[in-house]
Order: C-alpha cells, then sequence, then structure tokens
C-alpha cells in the first residue's frame, strides 16, 4: 500500500522520474527479499532489526510528505523540481526497503510453513493473503489515477498520517520486544494487541484502506458542493488527531473479546474430553486462527498431530496436576481484566482470582493442592527493568497462602532482603512443600529453592530463569545467561542430587518460555512465530543428537497430564 499510494501521487502530480524510482526499487527488492529473508533467519535479535526497520519506513512516510507539500512555483501540486540522480537512486532505495521489510518476513514464514511445518494449509494461506494484498494495493493504485489532483492527495495524506502512526507504534513494540526500554516486557506485552497482527491492529490495517477512500470521497463531494479548496491538505494535525482518537475508540468497540466463548465453534461434548482425559493427553492454548483461537484445549500425548477437543473457555496461560487447575484468563475491553479462574478435573470453571497485572506464569504443584500465579505489575516505587508479583493460591479454595516476597530469602547462611524483589517462574516438587523459583535483584538472576511450610526461600544459583522440575524430581531445566546480549540464553538441565549442570545441545535458540517436561528426558517449550499470534509447541531430548521439532502446531503453554 505505501508503494501503490507512491506511485498513484507520482503519476497524477506528473513525477515520472520518480513513478520510475519507485518502480526500479520495487525490481531490486526482489533479490534483496530473499537475501534478507536468509539474514532475517539467522539473527539472533529479530525484533531489534524489525525495530530498526519500522522506524525506517516512519521516517520515509515522513520525507514523502514533502512531495503533498502544494507549490506556487509549481502548476499544480507538486515538487518544486525534479530531483537529481542521486534523489532518485534514493528514492529507489527507500522503495526497496519499504517493500523487503515485509516480503522478508513473508518468505522466512513461508520456509516455515513448508519445510518445518510442511503444512499445505499454512503455506496456502500465506501465498494467497500475500497474493490478496498486491491485488489490493495493484487496484488502488490504478483506480487512483483517475483522482484528480486535490482529491489524490487528501486520500494520500489520510495514508500517510495512518502509516505513520502504526510504524510508530509497531517499532515501539519491537524495541520493548528487544529489551532496548525501561519496563521492556510490561511495555511489550501492553501494546501487543496494537501492532500489526494484533486485536486491534489487525483493524487499523484495514483502515489503511478504508480511511484514504473515504477521504477521496469527501474530498469529491466537496468539490460538488462548491466548497472551496484551501490549498491545504483535507488531513490536518487536528483532523489527524481527531481521526486517530475516533479510530482507537472504534477499534474497541469492534474488538469482541477473545476471553469470551467463541459462538461460532461449539466446545467438544463433555463424554468426548472425559474419553481423552482418561489416557495420558497435553493440555495447552490453542493458536490457530479463527474461532478456536486461545481456547482451552487438549490433545492426546500420544498422537499430538491429532484431534484436538476444546471447552469453551480461552487461557492466556494454564498448569494442571493432581486433578486441579489454573487459567489465567483475559477480559478484553476498553480497560483489559485480568482473572486466574480455578479448574477442577474436568475442566470446569469454578472459583476465581482478581489479578492484578498481566498474566506471565502459572504453575500446579503434583498434588492438586497448590498452584503459583504470576503478572507483570505497574506502580511499584522502585527502579527496576521489570515488577512482577507471584502468589501461592489454595486450588480447592482460592484463597491466598501468600506471596513470595512475604518470604524470608536466605543467601550464603545470611538473610537476603532487597526493596527490587521480583519473583517469577515457579515449579513444585512432588513433596508438596518444596518449590523452585526465579528472582531478580540488582539487574541479577537468581535460582532460589523454596519451602512452603517454613515460608522460607535460598538462593542456589545465578543467572537463571523459569525452573521447571522433572517428573522423577532428578532434574531441574531452566534458561542460563551464557552472554551479554539480552536474547543470549540458552536451556540448560541440573541434576539436583549430584548438582551437576549440562546444556541443552538440541535447542540453540533463545526460548522465552518456562518449559514443560515431556517425559524425563525431553522437554517442552512454545516459541512464537514472528508477526503473528501463533506459536507452535517444540520437543527438544536434554541429552543425544536428536533435533528439536515441532511438537504441537498452532500451540502453546503446554501442560503434560500422565
Amino acid at each position: 500500500m505505501p508503494i501503490a499510494a507512491a506511485l498513484a501521487w507520482c503519476h497524477v502530480s506528473g513525477q515520472r522520474r520518480c513513478a520510475a524510482a519507485v518502480q526500479r526499487g520495487l525490481w531490486l527488492a526482489i533479490p534483496v527479499s530473499f537475501a534478507g529473508a536468509w539474514a532475517f533467519r539467522a539473527m539472533t535479535n529479530q525484533a531489534l532489526t524489525e525495530a530498526l526497520l519500522a522506524a525506517s519506513a516512519v521516517a520515509i512516510a515522513i520525507w514523502f510528505t514533502r512531495l503533498l507539500r502544494p507549490s506556487r512555483s509549481f502548476a499544480g501540486h507538486g515538487l518544486v523540481h525534479e530531483p537529481g540522480r542521486l534523489a532518485l537512486w534514493a528514492i529507489s532505495a527507500a522503495a526497496c526497503l519499504v517493500v523487503v521489510r515485509q516480503t522478508m518476513e513473508q518468505l522466512s514464514l513461508l520456509h516455515t510453513a513448508m519445510v518445518e511445518l510442511r503444512s499445505l494449509d499454512a503455506t496456502f494461506s500465506l501465498t494467497a493473503g500475500v497474493a490478496a494484498s498486491v491485488a489490493v494495493a495493484w487496484f488502488c493504485a490504478a483506480a487512483a489515477r483517475r483522482l484528480h489532483q486535490p482529491v489524490m492527495r487528501d486520500a494520500v495524506w489520510a495514508f500517510v498520517v495512518l502509516f505513520v502512526v502504526q510504524g510508530v507504534v509497531y517499532a515501539f513494540h519491537e524495541s520493548a520486544e528487544a529489551r532496548l526500554l525501561p519496563w521492556s516486557e510490561i511495555l511489550h506485552a501492553a501494546s501487543e494487541p496494537y501492532g500489526p497482527d494484533g486485536a486491534y491492529g489487525l483493524h487499523f490495517s484495514d483502515l489503511l484502506v478504508l480511511v484514504p477512500v473515504a477521504a477521496a470521497a469527501w474530498s469529491t463531494i466537496r468539490a460538488r458542493l462548491g466548497v472551496p479548496d484551501s490549498g491545504g491538505p483535507l488531513v490536518t494535525h487536528q483532523r489527524a488527531a481527531a481521526a486517530i482518537a475516533l479510530s482507537s475508540c472504534l477499534f474497541m468497540g469492534m474488538q469482541q473479546s477473545d476471553a469470551r466463548p467463541p459462538q461460532t465453534a461449539a466446545a467438544s461434548r463433555p463424554e468426548d474430553l472425559a474419553a481423552m482425559a482418561a489416557h495420558p493427553h497435553v493440555l495447552f492454548r490453542d493458536t490457530t486462527s479463527g474461532a478456536t483461537f486461545g481456547r482451552l484445549s487438549m490433545v492426546s500425548a500420544d498422537a499430538p498431530a491429532g484431534e484436538r477437543r476444546s471447552v469453551a473457555l480461552t487461557c492466556e496461560r494454564l498448569s494442571f496436576a493432581g486433578g486441579r487447575g489454573l487459567c489465567l484468563h483475559l477480559q478484553r475491553g476498553v480497560f483489559n481484566s485480568y482473572t486466574a479462574l480455578l479448574l477442577d478435573r474436568n475442566l470446569k470453571q469454578g472459583a476465581s482470582i482478581k489479578l492484578e497485572g498481566l498474566p506471565s506464569r502459572t504453575r500446579a504443584s503434583a498434588d492438586g493442592r497448590v498452584g503459583a500465579v504470576t503478572v507483570f505489575v505497574l506502580g511499584d516505587d522502585y527502579a527496576a527493568a521489570f515488577s512482577t508479583r507471584t502468589i501461592l493460591v489454595d486450588l480447592a479454595s482460592g484463597d491466598e497462602i501468600g506471596e513470595l516476597e512475604q518470604f524470608s530469602t536466605w543467601r550464603d547462611g545470611a538473610r537476603f532482603k532487597e526493596v527490587d524483589f521480583n519473583f517469577w517462574g515457579v515449579t513444585f516438587a512432588k513433596d508438596g512443600n518444596t518449590f523452585y523459583a526465579a528472582l531478580r535483584t540488582g539487574g541479577k538472576t537468581f535460582l532460589v529453592r523454596g519451602e512452603l511450610g517454613l515460608r522460607k526461600l535460598t538462593v542456589m544459583r545465578e543467572n537463571v530463569e523459569c525452573p521447571a522440575i522433572s517428573p522423577d524430581n532428578r532434574l531441574l531445566a531452566y534458561k542460563k545467561r551464557v552472554g551479554p546480549s539480552p536474547d543470549s540464553w540458552r536451556l540448560h538441565v541440573l541434576d539436583l542430587q549430584t548438582n551437576t549442570e549440562r546444556i541443552v545441545a538440541a535447542e540453540t535458540r533463545y526460548i522465552d518460555d518456562q518449559v514443560e517436561w515431556l517425559d524425563n528426558r525431553r522437554l517442552l517449550y512454545a516459541i512464537a512465530r514472528r508477526t503473528t499470534a501463533m506459536a507452535d509447541v517444540w520437543v527438544a531430548p536434554i541429552d543425544g543428537a536428536d533435533a528439536s521439532r515441532i511438537f504441537l502446531p498452532q500451540a502453546e503453554s503446554p501442560v503434560v497430564v500422565r
């Protein structure tokens, strides 16, 4: 669409050389896209690259507005003079960059669909989506060439304003994901719905087509009514601000909460759920695009690619063990609300616990008595990269047992207490008393062992996050920092009996998840697909030469119920 807008304006305003430069940039984008896709897949910090490219696209769009300004020295509304050779090549490079920042990610996704997932449906969806977007852009560019210059100017101004706003939001979101901003984790989660693939951002992308069409229609009507042209654009700064505010309110109304049971897809029958639950199975959050997105679902542990069954409940994260569980539930609206819902052995909803922040992690103890919930919170009065709150709850009643910051913490035999303590990533041992968690303070993270009965925590190791204990209680898997960059974390396994640690060689990527044990030798974890709300559950052996592979496509937050 930005290329279509540029070509249409260059044509209407008579800037043939500029149009030729934009078209040259399109041809250059073809080989650069394939090289960019290869480089993008090999990058260790893709979010940083996306943030820089989004910021560059915003700068290019703002620079383009100089083409829309009226000029007394030009017969129409266009450039004061023809650009030189260097400027034309700069236009080609700018057009190439605007295209490649999108196509390299699409080609990367296509590689995932064709090579990693080997999914015909996913491959068809991607190619059909790209074809549809090209068709829409071509149609808009062709139709725009029939417009008069003042009408075209108003339409392009409307598009540029929306494109810049979307680009700024996306650059901010990806900067938070790359951990370039303070409170990055909270800001990333808070801005997720407004990105191009977010719940509200999807509608914003629709408006990139609808609003310019509406602006062109109104400009035409205004001309026919005899309203004089002010000589400036229809979309002024004041009108743009009002349109953005109105659009934001519109998004809130258009967006149906993904936390309510979708009405277009019925839940599985209770007897079907019970039949699958009678055997080892995996509970998970379904990320399939459509009516079941976000649903609490299950699949047989022996046939993860087989039939899925779901309940009429959506979860952001979930945990389950010993016949009880927790579903961290999001209710969207003008102000989002969060609750932890108690689940019985039939996955029916029980009592609810109000959460004071964005859901992050949850775990249930093996005996089903105790659960842990971690949320991101705002408003704490100390400077830290982020702030969390972790509570332990009684899974039978929903009563709060305590907050981990209220427990006593010990390190090297001495009491350890700082004002910036943050706990998360709890995992419970089989004895019902011992648990493990991550602690962050002073810019460092620690592995701590907890004793529920004594309300005591003991520091064990440094540079550890999100522990998960194995079914036989002998091993502890976690993320460990291995370098200075924000994403230099690798999966490791600690033998609790010998205190020896080894890296999980099968997985070399940064995994931003608390793993789940499929059995005593294999780990499950979710990896989000780039530029989509989908994720896949991968499996990796803790030793051996086998590589990691997709275990459960279009899913996240796996829980193995044996």
